[in-house]
Formats: C-alpha cells, sequence, structure tokens
C-alpha cells in the first residue's frame, strides 16, 4: 500500500476560444495485490487539493474534490543480471470537482463542474542497484473527455500531448517500506512523490 502527492499542469484543447491551462494536485492512497510474481492489480483512492485554470485572460480557481484510480501492471523483465527491469503498466482513472472564476469586485461567481477521464498505457524501464535504489525512465500514453462548464457551455476538451516521458526513482527502507519521487517534464508534466509499505 501507499500515499502519494502529485502535482500535475498541462494544455487542454476544446471548443473554448483559447487552449485550456490546467494546473492540479491531489493526495491518493492506493493498495496493490500481487496476483503472481509478475502481475498486480491495484485500486487507488484521493483528494484533489485545488488548482488553477485559465483560459486567455479568465483564470479560475478549481476546488477541491474527488478521484478514483484502477491499475494493472506485468514484470515483462525482472532484472536479473546485466538486463534491467522492464513493466508494462495501465491504468484507468477519474476526478471530479467544482471551478470557480477568480473576480475583483462585486458578487461571487457560482461553481461549475470540472469531471475529468483517462485510460493510459506505459512501459516502465530501469535497474536495481545494491538491493535499494532502482532509477528508472517511463513512457506513457493516454487519453480520455475533460467535461467542464465554461461560459454557461458544456466544453469537452482533451490534452495536447496525450504522453508522458519522464524518470523516477525509488528507494527500500528497513521495515519493507519503500520512498519513491517521479519527475515528469514532456507531454503532460508532474511531480510525484510518495512512501509505500510491503504487507
Amino acid at each position: 500500500m501507499s500515499g502519494t502527492f502529485g502535482i500535475f499542469g498541462t494544455t487542454l484543447v476544446g471548443n473554448t476560444p483559447s487552449n485550456i491551462h490546467i494546473e492540479r494536485s491531489a493526495v491518493t492512497a492506493s493498495f496493490d495485490y500481487r496476483l503472481s510474481p509478475t502481475t498486480t492489480l491495484g485500486a487507488g483512492a484521493g483528494v484533489g487539493m485545488g488548482g488553477l485554470i485559465t483560459v486567455g485572460a479568465q483564470r479560475f480557481r478549481v476546488l477541491p474534490g474527488w478521484e478514483v484510480t484502477g491499475a494493472y501492471s506485468r514484470r515483462l523483465l525482472d532484472g536479473r543480471g546485466k538486463l534491467p527491469f522492464l513493466v508494462l503498466g495501465i491504468a484507468g482513472g477519474a476526478s471530479g470537482g467544482a471551478t470557480r472564476e477568480e473576480v475583483y469586485g462585486g458578487p461571487a461567481p457560482g461553481t461549475a463542474g470540472l469531471y475529468t477521464f483517462d485510460i493510459r498505457g506505459g512501459l516502465t524501464v530501469g535497474k536495481t542497484f545494491w538491493s535499494t535504489l532502482s532509477p528508472y525512465a517511463v513512457f506513457r500514453a493516454f487519453g480520455g473527455p475533460v467535461i467542464w462548464n465554461y461560459a454557461g457551455k458544456t466544453v469537452l476538451a482533451g490534452d495536447r500531448y496525450h504522453v508522458q516521458l519522464g524518470a523516477g526513482l525509488v528507494t527500500a527502507l528497513p521495515r519493507a517500506f519503500d520512498v519513491f519521487v517521479e519527475g515528469v517534464p514532456l507531454g503532460e508534466r508532474a511531480l510525484t512523490m510518495g512512501l509505500g509499505k510491503t504487507l
């Protein structure tokens, strides 16, 4: 099981006069169950901690909300000898919340619903050193709609990039704990970090 904090930012394209730039952060808890030495299923739930959307000169605060995830992974190479480890991962997720436009003066505007859905698949390749440090590189491709009520209309948008390319590090600690951090500078940008425990 693990707990994770993450923040991400990307550009969405949809039926709006300008591109939609979005940044959000979340805290999630997840549980993975190992079906076999090579196959794992996982599920998680969390809280969106808020964020920011900009459309041209307009700014909207993303209010706290919810999110759920599910995942499947299969180890294709175990990293023994000189070979790296290679893991195939497939994950899906959904989140919900609301936005409120930032205005200065006058009554506060109402809120509008924001819902996101995606399915992503990827490959993680890395190597474990001294049974402790596991640096890795990751590539993911994904797709799914973002549904948002903007200017009184329902906007259906999608990510401009549909990919992630980044790297991370997992460090094994005593008592079956581990700490991990991952940075994704290309495509949908993201930074995640967390603590895991093997039961």
